[in-house]
Order: C-alpha cells, then sequence, then structure tokens
C-alpha cells in the first residue's frame, strides 16, 4: 500500500503492471497509464481483483476516493463534493509525474470521471464513462427518462444517508436488501452477493458514506459542460442499468464518442466482466492507433 500527501488528505494508491517511470518523461501511446475511480462504497481493496487483466499490457492507477478505504475521512461533510474528488485524482496524477491519462469510472466513479475531464482536460488522454451519468436534474424542470433517474437516485441517495444516521451501515444495507427482493427483477441474476456487500461496508467509516452521498447527492450538473470534452471518449452501460437514460443522453451530447451497450447487464462492472474489460481494450487500442473511437453497439 502506498499513500500520498494531496489536498490536505492521504490517498491510497496502487500502481499495476509496467512502470510509470516513463511517464515522466513525456507520454507516448505506450507509457500513458490507465486510472481508474470506483464507484460508491467500493474502495480499490474490493475491486481491484476484476481489474488484474487490464494491468497486463499497461500501467493500471488505482487509488480510494476520499472516505473510501485507506484514503484520509474528513470528519465535515463540507469537504466532500464531486469537484473536490475531481481535484484530488489531479493532485495525485501530478504527485505522481503523470502528465496525461486515460481516466474512467464506474458509477460515482464516473461521476469523478465527468468532473475530471471538464475540469482538467489538459490531463486527459481518453475518458471512459460506465454506468454513470453527467447530469443531476434534481430539484429543476428538466424532462424525461434521464430528469427522472436522477431525481430518483438523489431521493434514493438521501434515504440511504439517513437510514446510515439511525441505523448505522450493516442495518441499512440489510433494508436496502429487502428493497431489492421486492423491486429487482434481474437480483437473482446479480454476480454480486449479500455476502460481499457486508463485507465491502466494513471498508468504509459512517463519515466516509455520508460525505460521499452528499457528494453525489449535490454534484454538478455537467450536462451543459460536457460537450465541451474532447478527448476520445466512450460511454459505456448495462441494458438492464437504471442509468441507461444518462448514457444514451451524454452519448448524444458528448461530441465523437463511442456507445457501447452490454446486453443482459445491469450496474456495475461484474456484470458479464469479460465484455467490460474487452470494450475498454478495444477503445484503448483504438485511441492509442489514431483510429476512430465515435459509433454506437451492443456488445
Amino acid at each position: 500500500m502506498s499513500t500520498i500527501r494531496v489536498n490536505g488528505i492521504d490517498i491510497r494508491y496502487e500502481i499495476l503492471g509496467p512502470s510509470l517511470s516513463p511517464v515522466a518523461q513525456g507520454p507516448s501511446p505506450e507509457t500513458v497509464p490507465l486510472v481508474l475511480t470506483h464507484g460508491f462504497a467500493g474502495p480499490i481493496d474490493n475491486w481491484r481483483p476484476e481489474l488484474l487483466p487490464l494491468a497486463e499490457k499497461r500501467t493500471l492507477v488505482l487509488y480510494d476516493v476520499r472516505g473510501h478505504g485507506r484514503t484520509s475521512v474528513p470528519a465535515d461533510e463540507g469537504e466532500y463534493s464531486l469537484p473536490a474528488f475531481a481535484a484530488d485524482m489531479a493532485g495525485l496524477l501530478r504527485a505522481l509525474g503523470i502528465e496525461r491519462a486515460h481516466v474512467g469510472g464506474v458509477s460515482m466513479g464516473g461521476m469523478v470521471t465527468a468532473q475530471f475531464a471538464v475540469d482538467y482536460p489538459d490531463l486527459c488522454q481518453s475518458v471512459l464513462l460506465c454506468d454513470t451519468t453527467c447530469g443531476n436534474a434534481a430539484g429543476s424542470a428538466q424532462a424525461g427518462p434521464a430528469g427522472d433517474w436522477e431525481r430518483r437516485l438523489k431521493m434514493g441517495m438521501g434515504l440511504l444517508a439517513q437510514s446510515v444516521r439511525e441505523r448505522g451501515m450493516e442495518e441499512t444495507l440489510y433494508r436496502e436488501q429487502e428493497w431489492k427482493k421486492a423491486n429487482d427483477p434481474h437480483l437473482a441474476e446479480s454476480p454480486y452477493s449479500f455476502e460481499e456487500d457486508l463485507e465491502r461496508i466494513k471498508l468504509m467509516t459512517p463519515a466516509g458514506y455520508l460525505g460521499a452521498a452528499r457528494a453525489i447527492i449535490e454534484r454538478p450538473d455537467l450536462t451543459w459542460r460536457i460537450p465541451q470534452i474532447a478527448a476520445p471518449t466512450l460511454v459505456m452501460i448495462g441494458e438492464w442499468d437504471d442509468f441507461l437514460p444518462c448514457a444514451l443522453r451524454d452519448h448524444e451530447l458528448i461530441p465523437g464518442s463511442r456507445l457501447v451497450v452490454r446486453r443482459r447487464c445491469a450496474h456495475g462492472s461484474r456484470w458479464r466482466a469479460e465484455t467490460f474489460l474487452s470494450e475498454i481494450e478495444t477503445f484503448l487500442d483504438d485511441v492509442e492507433a489514431g483510429r476512430t473511437t465515435a459509433g454506437r453497439y451492443e456488445v
């Protein structure tokens, strides 16, 4: 485990695959690392195993977002926001001597990636937005399926945060599981088990959980900024994922982006994980070879 001091906190990170040392001398297709950001309450100790194949041919940088895992957990919820998360990643890259990177993330990690892409475009070789949204229609009159889901997401995160305050994280997880049993038509097919979720939540603290939930609820709506993204962009989503309307909208807003819809997949990278990994590899190979990355297809 390695940590580095950035923006007043200690960020835990891991570098997998080839050495980073050539990067500081100037990026080339062979040396630009892939930096991935995990989802809400899913720090890298939980996520790393399924990503290891990506480190076989390229440098992979993983890190715990503030409030998660072994990164610092500020006590003040006001210190948690998507812009702060993106600034942490920028500080980490600069501290590691990384001038440009392929940056991506899943769910909350995709929200961090979108914020990073618009705030720090010079650091982006490419952008990977997976199972996520670039918007936040909560409190606005924005219509349509994407806005509807974003309002539901805010309400759901608020209810989870309230439950954690009143009952604790473990009891909240049990209640969330009961809700899924009653409402999730694909729960029986999920590659994620409740027992694993119980172990995963032990990597969090209530302060980190509540801070990250606040950051998601109050995140900036970036739909007016993402058309400015110039780096090649992959928008990847599962066909059963509630974020699907958001991904369809974001693909239309980001010029020249590639939309990949993974069939028989809901929310998360472990659904048909081989397609998650192979589509990332294909996209990065196309970027590094200078091939077009625009398009839309299902796998």
